[in-house]
């Protein structure tokens, strides 16, 4: 222990060791960075392999599935076969089954041929096989019968002996038409030994020296098909929780790692083959991984031998070269050394440490601080919000937990303050810049308030900032509006900002703040009428409040109708003006109908008006809605009407639209017979028509919603296309013909336009020429 002590306190010493163990660390991480590399490799290359043994698996039985597919349509197409088939002469069909019978014992994969005759009504089969054929012809039969639709040209696990816990044969049918009645009712039954399969799977892992490993083939239900002589672990539900996984990854071929009791395995599957079976391999993992923990073992010893001697020699040279150190330490604890302004050594170690406990401590006690402020802003917005469940001893508790400056018992009153122009100030101003911004109010505001009253202040978070004033006697609005103008005057000196300020009438209890805090918020939007600046009470909204009508008078209506007609800019902003003075007498909801069926009017006066006109007058109502909404008085909205209503006198006024569609067509006509100037942009076609460039291009694009530049790439771009489609030119002839200089770029743009380079649409446009 005393070692241990002392070494903590040689900080030389310790920087000596730690040099010598720099080497140590290095060995360590690379022998660990070489396993994790080599585990890597093997599990990866196990991967591949994996992927490729089922990949070949599958194609054997695609391709097996294809000889038997191969034969039955052969069969049963064969002119010999007909008096099976469908002949009537019951002799005739007998005398075929010879054929049969020699197929069978010729096939190593065949377990017996059926061929039902439906004009007959029997069936017949070869006979070389250990099968009763009535319980054959049985088992077809009740599988036809069973089965609306039978699968054509399928191997199909078929159970002959009853039993439901395994299958037989794969049979596969041949039949005319869609489905088995459909034609003529004959059909053909190829029925295939399944140790063909599984002989050749054998085979397949034997090749890739995997017999110790599990591989099966199981159908889209989850039943097996078939499995080499390895059976599957025991106990191993396959069904419920190994294929369900598999079923639940989505990915056609994939592998991951499966444990059952207390045993680990690689499982690797394939999944939508043929018929929709899945191929599963099953490794152990620990037989996969032996060599990878072989090679971790060994360099596990070697690394432990090495670090062991770096170690102790490290040991050995540290001491050997701290000793004076060591030695000057002792003497200078023996005389009692005192920590001065002598250069550092390894006793100045206690004063640093001294020195970092108590930045610690000012630190520790810095977040109290803020953690406590963030409780208290925290209980102030559930007050403010949801005062109503707050009980009074709740209230008390918090009030004197977190110094909370509101009285108990008085009078109390609600101010909802809200900085004007708040989208342009956002615009400018960071987030964090905003907080600052809201922090600084809030504290200015405290600051008067609290000469008179008790104060609290919250930043809802919602644009807004909350202040809950309370006093333990009477108070009145008119000293809030004293206070709250020096707080105006204050912000706007030195933040060149201005707010409105919202205030609640006078009550007397503090489960009443979320109700007085909700008036606020809807009080807050009259803000539209009293202006900017503006200290807004109950009784200056009184009016408006008890104001239940939304009427705009017809003869106002047909004013503004007439005065748009006629274009007399006068008249119209008198009545735009009245209008206002209606609005401003409504209800906080009806103000912004009234002003946006001003809107409607003007539009539905401007279809009026355009109804026979070649060139009628747009007015985007869209975007003159979002306008209005942004504005935050009604003198702004004001402006905004005026706006689009010199808008709409300007276009009528000026034949702007028809020059400006002329000089679009005109624009559009040189690029479709130019394009192939690898010259040609805005600034030639502005000399052609002796204009300026920057107007030409603002003019088409207002017009076309395109840029010159795009349109003279879309217009080279066709042009390509068409040469890509009919002419054997080169894509660098083409791009030249065409008008462009630079191949990247060409590429660039054609895939942009159409999806794929301009090589590969010439494939494409090829084959569905041919096809």
């Amino acid at each position: 222990m005393r070692v241990l002590q002392s070494l903590r306190s040689r900080k030389y010493l310790q920087r000596i060791v730690l040099s010598f163990m720099l080497v140590v660390v290095i060995l360590v991480v690379t022998s660990v960075v070489q396993y994790f590399n080599a585990q890597s490799k093997v599990i990866s290359m196990q991967n591949d392999a994996d992927r490729k043994l089922l990949t070949q698996i599958n194609y054997n039985i695609e391709n097996m599935n294809g000889i038997v597919k191969d034969l039955a349509i052969s069969l049963f197409n064969e002119d010999d076969m007909i008096a099976l088939k469908s002949g009537t002469d019951f002799e005739q069909s007998i005398l075929k089954l010879d054929k049969l019978n020699r197929l069978v014992a010729t096939s190593p994969y065949l377990h017996s041929i059926v061929f039902y005759n439906s004009k007959q009504g029997r069936y017949y089969s070869s006979l070389n096989h250990d099968l009763d054929n009535n319980q054959l012809y049985a088992a077809i039969s009740h599988y036809v019968e069973s089965h609306e639709t039978v699968p054509k040209l399928q191997l199909i696990p078929m159970e002959l002996d009853g039993k439901e816990d395994s299958f037989d044969v794969f049979s596969f049918f041949v039949y005319d038409g869609p489905s088995v009645n459909s034609v003529s009712g004959n059909f053909l039954v190829l029925n295939i030994k399944p140790t063909w399969m599984l002989h050749n799977l054998e085979a397949l892992n034997a090749l890739a020296e995997r017999e110790n490993d599990v591989i099966f083939v199981t159908d889209s239900e989850g039943k097996v098909l078939i499995s080499n002589d390895r059976m599957l672990p025991k106990q191993m539900d396959i069904k419920n929780s190994l294929l369900q996984r598999i079923t639940s990854s989505g990915k056609m071929l994939d592998n991951f790692t499966y444990s059952h009791e207390d045993k680990k395995y690689k499982v690797t599957y394939l999944t939508r083959g043929l018929n929709d079976w899945q191929i599963i391999s099953l490794q152990d993992y620990d037989r996969m991984m032996s060599n990878v923990r072989q090679l971790k073992w060994t360099a596990a010893a070697v690394t432990f031998s090495v670090v062991l001697m770096t170690v102790l020699i490290s040991i050995y040279f540290s001491i050997r070269l701290y000793r004076p150190v060591g030695h000057l330490l002792t003497l200078i604890r023996r005389d009692g050394f005192q920590e001065t302004n002598q250069p550092r050594d390894e006793l100045s170690v206690i004063a640093s440490s001294y020195s970092e406990i108590m930045d610690k401590l000012k630190d520790l006690e810095k977040d109290q601080a803020v953690q406590i402020n963030i409780a208290k802003v925290y209980q102030l917005r559930s007050l403010i919000t949801a005062s109503q469940s707050i009980s009074e001893q709740e209230f008390l508790q918090s009030r004197e937990q977190y110094d909370i400056d509101i009285e108990p018992q008085g009078s109390l009153v609600v101010a909802l303050v809200r900085i004007d122009n708040l989208r342009d100030v956002s615009s400018r101003t960071a987030d964090t810049a905003m907080s600052l911004l809201y922090f600084a109010i809030s504290n200015i505001g405290q600051e008067l308030l609290r000469r008179r009253y008790s104060c609290e202040a919250a930043d809802m978070k919602s644009d807004h900032l909350v202040f809950v004033i309370s006093k333990s006697g009477g108070m009145g609005l008119d000293g809030l509006h004293e206070v709250f103008r020096d707080m105006q005057g204050t912000v706007r000196n030195y933040y060149h900002i201005t707010f409105s300020v919202t205030l609640s009438s006078v009550f007397d209890s503090y489960r009443d703040i979320t109700a007085h805090y909700s008036q606020d918020l809807r009080h807050a939007n009259y803000r539209m009428i009293v202006g900017k600046q503006a200290i807004i009470d109950p009784d200056r909204v009184k009016n408006n409040e008890e104001c239940g009508q939304f009427h705009i008078p017809q003869e106002l209506e047909r004013q503004l109708t007439d005065g748009i007609k006629s274009g007399d800019r006068e008249s119209i902003n008198d009545v735009v003006l009245k209008w206002m003075e209606l609005v401003r007498t409504f209800s906080f909801e009806n103000m912004f109908s009234a002003l946006l069926h001003m809107v409607v009017t003007l539009n539905n006066t401007l279809s009026e008006m355009n109804h026979n006109k070649l060139n009628p007058v747009s007015v985007n109502l869209q975007a003159i809605n979002r306008r209005i909404l942004e504005m935050e008085t009604l003198e702004e909205i004001h402006e905004v009407l005026m706006d689009a209503i010199g808008e709409v006198f300007d276009k009528r006024q000026s034949g702007r639209d028809e020059k400006s569609r002329l000089i679009a067509d005109t624009i559009k006509e040189i690029v479709e017979k130019h394009y192939s100037d690898p010259d040609l942009n805005v600034q030639k076609i502005a000399d052609m028509l002796r204009m300026s460039h920057t107007y030409l291009g603002q003019v088409f694009k207002e017009q076309e919603g395109a840029t010159v530049v795009d349109f003279i790439n879309r217009t080279r771009l066709a042009q390509a296309k068409i040469y890509l489609e009919y002419q054997d030119l080169t894509v660098t002839e083409i791009m030249e013909k065409v008008g462009f200089g630079n191949e990247s770029y060409f590429y660039r743009l054609f895939k942009r336009q159409y999806g794929t380079t301009p090589k590969e649409y010439r494939l494409k446009s090829a084959i569905n020429r041919n096809s």
